[in-house]
């Protein structure tokens, strides 16, 4: 018997794998929660998506691929064939300011161009 991750009475055939898992992969059934309802699922689907994913906007996806370049540039610098777990702390985060950097630059350029547009 399969017991509902919400209110944990017995599950009626409802279920959620984490994207991006397949319910066909037997080794992914582990990860499947089961539910009493499509009431449980969706609460207990809400809530995935609140503490495990956001819906970025179209400009905050430019703005993200904006930080390619440099983030390129930066691993580029430190050598390409050096794996991300021999980074050193002072290198992991200055990798992450580069990224932060140029997300920021592009938005807050965004909203440049958006104020110079409209009449105020």
């Amino acid at each position: 018997m399969k017991i509902c991750a919400v209110c944990k009475r017995e599950s009626h055939g409802f279920g959620f794998i984490p994207p991006p898992l397949r319910a066909s992969n037997p080794n992914n059934r582990k990860m499947m929660k089961h539910f009493c309802s499509m009431k449980c699922q969706g609460i207990f689907s809400n809530n995935y998506k609140e503490n495990n994913m956001i819906d970025i906007t179209k400009m905050e996806k430019e703005a993200i691929e904006s930080a390619l370049k440099p983030v390129g540039e930066y691993v580029a610098e430190i050598g390409m064939n050096k794996p991300l777990a021999e980074y050193s702390r002072e290198e992991v985060l200055c990798l992450i300011e580069v990224a932060l950097t140029a997300y920021f630059e592009f938005m807050q350029g965004k909203e440049a161009e958006m104020s110079e547009v409209l009449p105020c």
